[in-house]
C-alpha cells in the first residue's frame, strides 16, 4: 500500500482528465504537453497504488478506483481554493493571530508601541520575551512565527531576513565617577582606559550577546577591566552604575530601558562607536505573506519617531546615522 500523500497538482490533473474527453484536451485546458499528462497521471497512480483511468478509451474512462478518487477530489479541490482564498485574504487584511518573539531589551523599548500599531491588523498576539538561545529555540521548534533577534541565522534555510536597526554599544558611568577618572573633561578612549584601570566594571553575563559584544569590544580595543559584579538585567546593571559600583558597556537599546534611571548618569561613546549590534527580523519564507514587512516596516518606524531620538537627547553625541534604519 502507498504511503505518500496525494499532491495536489497531480489530483487537479487527474480532475481535468476525468472531465475531458482525450489526454489531449486535458493537456490543452492545463496548457501543458499531453506527455506531461500522461507522466502526472503515472505518478498518481503510483502514488495511490491503483489504476485510475482506462488506457486507449474514448471519451475517457475511469477505473472503479479512479470514480472513488473523482468523488472526493472534486471535494479536496475545492477546500484547497477557499483555504488559498482564506489565506490571501489573512495577508492583505491581516492576521488572525501571531505568535512574536522579542529578546527582552526589544520587549521593553518598543513591545507595547509595536502592539498598538499591529492591533488593527490582529485579532490574537502571543509576546514572548527573553534571552536570544531560547527565542531562537522556541522560534526553531514552531513555537514562534516572527522573532526579533541579534542572530540572523544565516545557516538556516526557508527564512525571510529583515534589518531592523544597527544598536551601538556605549560606557555608561555616574557623573561623580567620570569627573573622578576624568578631571579635563576629556573623552574618547582614553577615558574608557582611564575607568579600565581605576574603577571596576559591572559586566552582562558571558551568556548574553551584549556580554559577549562587550568582552569583544574590549579585547579588540587591548583594555583589560576589573570585574567586580555581573548581571543579566539590564536594571540591576543601571541601578549599579548609577549608584557608584562601577561602569559598564551598554547598548543604545539596552539604555533606552532605563532611561528614566540616567539621572546623574553620564553616557560616553566607546571607541567611536565602532562596535554595535545589529538586530533582525525573521520569519519562515512564503508563511505568512506582506506580515513580516509589515511588522518590520512598524518597528523602523517606531525606533525612528521615538526610541531613537529620545537616546540622541540622552547621548547628544549619538546620531541618527549610527543606527542604520532603512529609510521609512
Amino acid at each position: 500500500m502507498a504511503s505518500d500523500l496525494i499532491d495536489s497538482q497531480l489530483l487537479n490533473t487527474f480532475v481535468t482528465v476525468a472531465e475531458s474527453d482525450s489526454l489531449t484536451e486535458a493537456a490543452n485546458r492545463l496548457k501543458v504537453t499531453q506527455s506531461a499528462v500522461s507522466q502526472a497521471l503515472k505518478q498518481l497512480e503510483q502514488a495511490v497504488g491503483a489504476e485510475l483511468v482506462v488506457r486507449r478509451t474514448r471519451p475517457v474512462q475511469l477505473t472503479a478506483a479512479g470514480q472513488v478518487l473523482k468523488q472526493s477530489a472534486d471535494t479536496i479541490l475545492a477546500d484547497l481554493r477557499r483555504l488559498n482564498v482564506r489565506l490571501r485574504e489573512a495577508s492583505e487584511k491581516g492576521l488572525v493571530q501571531c505568535r512574536l518573539g522579542l529578546v527582552t531589551s526589544c520587549s521593553e523599548v518598543f513591545g507595547s508601541k509595536l502592539i498598538a500599531s499591529l492591533s488593527r491588523r490582529i485579532e490574537r498576539l502571543r509576546l514572548r520575551s527573553g534571552m536570544t538561545p531560547t527565542l531562537i529555540q522556541a522560534f526553531l521548534d514552531r513555537e514562534i512565527d516572527i522573532l526579533i533577534s541579534s542572530d540572523p541565522l544565516t545557516d538556516v534555510e526557508g527564512l525571510e531576513r529583515f534589518h531592523l536597526c544597527r544598536d551601538p554599544m556605549l560606557v555608561a558611568a555616574s557623573s561623580t565617577m567620570l569627573g573622578r577618572v576624568n578631571p579635563d573633561a576629556g573623552g574618547g578612549r582614553s577615558l574608557v582606559e582611564r575607568l579600565a584601570r581605576s574603577e571596576p566594571l559591572i559586566r552582562y553575563g558571558r551568556n548574553t550577546h551584549i556580554g559577549a559584544l562587550s568582552e569583544v569590544a574590549m579585547r579588540r580595543m587591548q583594555v583589560l577591566a576589573n570585574v567586580r559584579y555581573e548581571t543579566d538585567d539590564t536594571h540591576t546593571l543601571m541601578s549599579f552604575v548609577r549608584d557608584g559600583h562601577g561602569w559598564a558597556i551598554v547598548s543604545a537599546l539596552c539604555l533606552a530601558q532605563v532611561l528614566y534611571m540616567t539621572e546623574g548618569v553620564g553616557i560616553i561613546e566607546l571607541d567611536a562607536s565602532r562596535h554595535a549590534r545589529d538586530l533582525y527580523l525573521l520569519a519562515r519564507e512564503g508563511e505568512m505573506g506582506g506580515i513580516p514587512s509589515q511588522v518590520a516596516e512598524s518597528i523602523a518606524a517606531i525606533l525612528r519617531e521615538a526610541i531613537c531620538p529620545a537616546l540622541v537627547a540622552c547621548a547628544p553625541w549619538l546620531n541618527l546615522d549610527q543606527f542604520a534604519l532603512p529609510e521609512g
